[in-house]
């Protein structure tokens, strides 16, 4: 046991033989009685606290435990451990949990230097309770903590000591899954999870890994839950959750007990295939996943401009018809757009006589599931309010032109179509305020163009024209030469087009080995983003050209259903998420360089700690 720390003092004295002497002469007066208490200062005592030295790095030393940790045939309600120096909790609220849960959260409080935790609820009999603190208890003045600490005891003669560890990744990218608990329950029932509390708790480290200590022998089904509403239930779909397919059996056999303070968990990485020693025997792996939502509704109205009224539901509206009747207006008024899901609809009111009112009521109808599962139309009347700014100080400032957002920065990518989006409907342009040149040997030639409304959005415009790669254009676009439906016009603009060629990028060749079936590559960069992707029916070469010069990542998701996309999974079903995988390592692309890589996707749920695009969090 440590010694309990304690302040040094630097203490320096002076020893001082007093004659002074003035050609042989005592100094008497008040001479002499100066220099005497000029002494006498030098000869005292001199104290003070220490300068430099190592930083305190050591935990809080426990003293004592009152019943004593590891007790058996526990009665009672409360419990102290002394420590020996002042604690602090950090996030104890987060931190803290018992396994098996109570129903009544125990309160956890600070005396002096001890930790007190009592509880209303009894315990069950002949029960191993584990209290997790994690890191959460730690020394006043460096913050240092005692890492995983656990209080253990039994209601019965016997203390349980069977552990099981494993691992929790996010299903889609094998990411670490913040404020997650871990969840194993004896009953093997599908609705425990939903119903019931579990018999065992814990939750994963910052790397993902996480333990349970202190099972019984016996049957257990295993998951990991990120619980919203704090009740420790699967009783919301959007709760992220995992499941293990099968019953786990634990058994001194295969699940071995670990001795405090002799063994250190070390959780498997994401890239690790074997088991590396006897006391991770049976890792687990679980991987998390938000279910689709299967119950349609009005999700959300919103009116973010007079002219301007949105709504979404939380399903596709391919299940039944969407309308909408805005009162006191004839049909003629607006018009309405949707996605490509036909999950998000926007209204585009053209009358100002509806659009300058505060308030719009709206009848909308749409697809909604009631009570017994199904789908049935509802019609809801929806107030969308919106109040104008009021004007600016000094009059009315000057209106703002319309803006107008383009993909021409830079190079433009040989292939690619100039395009032209608002934050509001267009109208159609004005050609005759619009010219595309190009300059050749000092001749300035004119080009022919076309503007293409998007079929989806009114809101976005394409320029086709024949643009050559390597070419230099110039697109000049006087003021008013695009305009909205309600007569806001653009700036005056100059655009100069520069179309790269394909020596300006590189590529990336892929030859895929090791799995049969369908499969989607991914091609992506800056934390998941897909640049490219492609589905392919078996193993084979994928081809992603006009690269820009970085680094890149590899990722498969394995089609199973072959519907083209990832999916995630499903506990009621019993549907596990979509495997995926990763190639080990970055791809670095350079200009003008053709990059050839072989791959081997027989292992899936592949991804090495360096791909991790955020690095586990301190808890």
């Amino acid at each position: 046991m440590n010694e309990p720390r304690h302040h040094t003092y630097h203490v320096t004295k002076f020893d001082v033989s007093l004659q002074v002497v003035d050609h042989g002469k005592h100094i008497s007066g008040s001479a002499g009685l100066a220099v005497l208490a000029m002494l006498f200062v030098l000869s005292c005592a001199k104290i003070s606290a220490p300068t430099g030295g190592p930083k305190d790095t050591d935990p809080p030393v426990i003293l004592k435990s009152l019943p004593e940790n590891g007790s058996v045939m526990f009665t009672g309600k409360s419990f102290t451990v002394t420590f020996n120096e002042f604690v602090v909790l950090d996030r104890i609220t987060e931190k803290f949990m018992v396994s098996p849960p109570l129903a009544t959260k125990p309160e956890v409080k600070l005396k002096g230097k001890s930790l007190i935790v009592n509880w209303e609820d009894d315990l069950a009999d002949s029960t191993t309770y584990t209290f997790y603190f994690q890191d959460a208890i730690r020394d006043n003045n460096e913050n240092n903590p005692i890492n995983n600490y656990q209080y253990v005891f039994s209601t019965g003669p016997v203390l349980d000591s069977l552990s099981l560890t494993g691992d929790v990744f996010n299903a889609s990218d094998l990411e670490i899954v913040e404020d997650i608990t871990v969840i194993m329950y004896s009953n093997l029932s599908d609705t425990a999870p939903r119903t019931m509390l579990p018999a065992y708790i814990s939750r994963p480290d910052p790397s993902g890994g996480f333990m349970i200590s202190n099972i019984r022998p016996g049957s257990y089904r295993l998951f990991a839950l990120k619980d919203l509403n704090g009740n420790t239930r699967y009783d919301l779909d959007d709760e992220i959750f995992a499941f293990c397919d099968s019953v786990i059996d634990i058994t001194p056999e295969n699940y071995f007990g670990l001795v405090p303070d002799t063994v250190t968990y070390r959780p498997a990485s994401a890239t690790e295939t074997t088991k590396p020693d006897k006391f991770v025997f049976g890792l687990h792996r679980l991987y998390a996943f938000q279910q689709e939502p299967k119950k349609q509704y009005l999700q959300f109205t919103e009116r973010k401009s007079s002219w301007g009224i949105g709504f979404g539901l939380a399903l596709p509206s391919d299940s039944g018809q969407v309308s909408v009747a805005i009162s006191e207006a004839d049909s003629a008024s607006w018009y309405m757009e949707h996605n490509f899901e036909r999950d998000t609809f926007m209204l585009w009111i053209t009358n100002p006589d509806i659009y300058n009112r505060d308030l719009i009521d709206a009848l909308i109808t749409y697809p909604f599931t009631d009570s017994t599962g199904t789908i049935i139309p509802k019609t809801d009347t929806i107030s969308f309010r919106y109040i104008k700014p009021a004007a600016p100080r000094g009059g009315a400032a000057r209106m703002p032109g319309l803006p107008v957002i383009t993909n021409i920065s830079g190079r433009l990518k040989p292939g690619k179509v100039p395009s032209f989006r608002t934050v509001t409907p267009f109208a159609e342009p004005d050609t005759s305020l619009i010219r595309l040149t190009q300059t050749v040997d000092s001749v300035v030639k004119v080009l022919p163009y076309q503007f293409v409304r998007d079929t989806a959005s009114s809101r976005l415009f394409f320029m086709n024209a024949a643009l050559e790669p390597g070419g230099t254009y110039s697109l000049i676009c006087r003021q008013g030469a695009f305009r909205d439906i309600f007569g806001m016009a653009s700036d005056s603009a100059m655009y100069r087009i520069a179309v790269a060629t394909g020596e300006d990028y590189g590529s990336i060749k892929v030859k895929l080995a090791g799995y049969e079936g369908r499969v989607i590559v991914q091609l992506t960069a800056d934390k998941d983003r897909i640049i490219s992707q492609t589905s392919m029916d078996s193993p084979g070469e994928v081809f992603f050209p006009l690269l820009d010069k970085g680094k890149y990542r590899l990722k498969v998701v394995y089609d199973l259903n072959s519907d083209g996309k990832w999916t995630t999974g499903d506990f009621g079903l019993g549907r596990m998420p979509e495997p995926v995988t990763y190639y080990p390592a970055e791809l670095e692309v350079k200009i003008n360089w053709a990059l050839e890589q072989d791959w081997d996707i027989g292992k899936m749920y592949i991804k090495d700690v360096s791909l991790r695009n955020k690095p586990a969090s301190k808890r």
